[in-house]
């Protein structure tokens, strides 16, 4: 009788180590904030995540996918331009680096190349973060996807695009909407991504 009472306990607390680890528990929400204050910076971003991402729209409305997220700084040698339509974008840097599993295909978002790829030419994904020159407006973070999207010295006039915009940051994660696509097409929808282990 002990041993069944102590399996049945066992059972419950992996039953509930599971829920708390399962979005469906903590299902994630859109989010509330439309834009980051001024003193808000992707250098504390830097960590591992679960990440979820929701389709609002495209062909897989109301479709949603879990990943794992690992960002960690751009080391000094491997600093970049922002280049944007030929032009330095001297109001934006790359602040961050990283991978994730993700299968974009699941929220029908475009595939822009690995977005495992741990080169620092090419990483799966680019954190770019920027200040524009107007005092009042807020600071813009951009997870931009792909190892094709992230190539350095390739300006990219067409193709594909997949990128994160973030829109609130709390000591949990951060949270934002996606979008993704090609030519005149898009996806979008809304993420969440949990830390699950903070920067060494």
């Amino acid at each position: 009788m002990a041993g069944t009472v102590l399996l049945g306990a066992a059972l419950a607390a992996c039953h509930q180590a599971r829920s708390e680890a399962d979005p469906a528990a903590r299902p994630c929400q859109p989010p509330s904030a439309n834009a980051l204050p001024r003193t808000a910076s992707a250098a504390g971003l830097a960590g591992e995540y679960r990440l979820h991402l929701t389709a609002a729209s495209g062909p897989r409305a109301g479709q949603a996918a879990d990943a794992a997220l690992r960002l960690q700084p751009v080391a000094d040698s491997a600093a970049r331009e922002i280049v944007v339509l030929g032009v330095r974008d001297t109001t934006s840097r790359a602040a961050l680096w990283g991978t994730t599993d993700l299968n974009p295909a699941a929220v029908g978002a475009i595939r822009t190349g690995s977005l495992t790829a741990e080169s620092a030419d090419a990483p799966g994904v680019l954190v770019i973060e920027r200040r524009p020159i107007h005092a009042g407006a807020g600071t813009e973070i951009v997870l931009r996807l792909g190892a094709d999207a992230n190539r350095r010295g390739v300006a990219r006039y067409d193709g594909g695009y997949f990128a994160l915009n973030v829109q609130a940051i709390d000591p949990a994660g951060f949270t934002g909407t996606w979008s993704s696509g090609s030519g005149v097409s898009s996806t979008k929808g809304y993420f969440c991504a949990e830390r699950t282990r903070a920067k060494d």
